[in-house]
């Protein structure tokens, strides 16, 4: 029997996994130990503490890679080690959180839940495997995902949780002033109270997005700062790092949303303008995945013979 050595390189590497596992034990306990209803302010804490340690296990997620790589460490044992801890974080913890968020007497209720939460998971869990068959240690290997990866997909479930353990509570001065201003407190919690319901439906659609081979969605990691960008966008972001400190509950969504939504009205205003498949590839980033799960480059070749008359 062989055994398994652990070199120096990958350590820390793994130690960063193992606390994105632990951050999806820890939320997965919380909702767990839940006994009041969904709406009762102990079970909107616990909801809201699960929602912010799936997005600290994302932190963990995104170091543990490029620390790895960075170190020249990565290992076998380490890409299974993340999709075990992946799995929990981003796959099991959002399928609970939904689960827990829509206890209700009305049995045929709880068990349409549970199907549609039950794909959200099977989503994440064939997102994995397909991602640890196919990965390479190659940093090039990590510039697109296809398919939306478990991350994305956990943060769009967390995010929208966060957003309405934040309305629900209603304790954070911002709150205060638009209900004395702008739009009462009732209307705003009375608007929100159908998040818990659309929760399934909306986890059913990221469970086929996570497995579509159709859609190619960048790293954002590498989307940020891995290219050049010009100084509008610099200064986009400072303002909204400067938004995101002050009201993240805001942010989160929209960010988690917008990234999920970018490539679907893409891929859809393509298909309706009758687009052929060559001018898509040209049309879309530089950088795509074919239909063996490699990099591909999408650029339009750049030489003598084709800007020839």
């Amino acid at each position: 029997m062989s055994v398994i050595e652990i070199n120096r390189n990958v350590l820390l590497p793994n130690l960063l996994t193992i606390g994105n596992g632990i951050c999806g034990f820890v939320a997965l306990a919380t909702l767990c130990r839940m006994q009041a209803e969904p709406l009762a302010e102990e079970s909107i804490s616990a909801f809201a503490t699960a929602a912010w340690l799936v997005f600290l296990g994302m932190v963990f997620d995104v170091f543990d890679g490029k620390v790895a790589r960075a170190a020249g460490g990565s290992s076998a044992l380490g890409a299974q080690l993340d999709s075990l801890a992946d799995l929990i974080t981003f796959g099991l913890v959002p399928a609970v959180m939904i689960l827990q968020m829509n206890r209700s007497a009305e049995s045929n209720w709880e068990r349409l839940v549970t199907v549609l939460t039950l794909a959200y998971f099977l989503g994440a869990t064939l997102r994995l495997a397909r991602f640890t068959a196919e990965n390479s240690p190659d940093e090039s290997a990590h510039l697109a995902f296809k398919g939306l990866p478990t991350p994305a997909a956990g943060g769009c479930v967390a995010s929208l949780v966060i957003f309405y353990c934040y309305l629900q509570q209603f304790s954070k001065p911002e709150l205060k002033w638009v209900a004395d201003n702008l739009v009462s407190q009732a209307a705003i919690q009375s608007t929100i109270a159908h998040i818990p319901a659309v929760l399934p439906f909306f986890a059913l659609v990221l469970g086929f997005t996570m497995v579509s081979n159709r859609l190619v969605f960048d790293h954002a990691g590498s989307w940020f700062f891995g290219r050049k960008h010009s100084f509008d966008f610099f200064a986009y972001i400072i303002f909204g790092a400067v938004l995101a400190a002050v009201v993240p509950e805001v942010l989160l969504p929209i960010a988690f949303l917008g990234y999920l939504s970018y490539k679907p009205i893409l891929f859809g205003c393509r298909r309706l303008l009758g687009l052929s498949n060559k001018e898509q590839s040209r049309s879309s980033a530089p950088l795509g995945v074919d239909e063996n799960g490699g990099l591909v480059d999408r650029s339009p070749p750049h030489n003598s013979e084709e800007s020839s008359p």
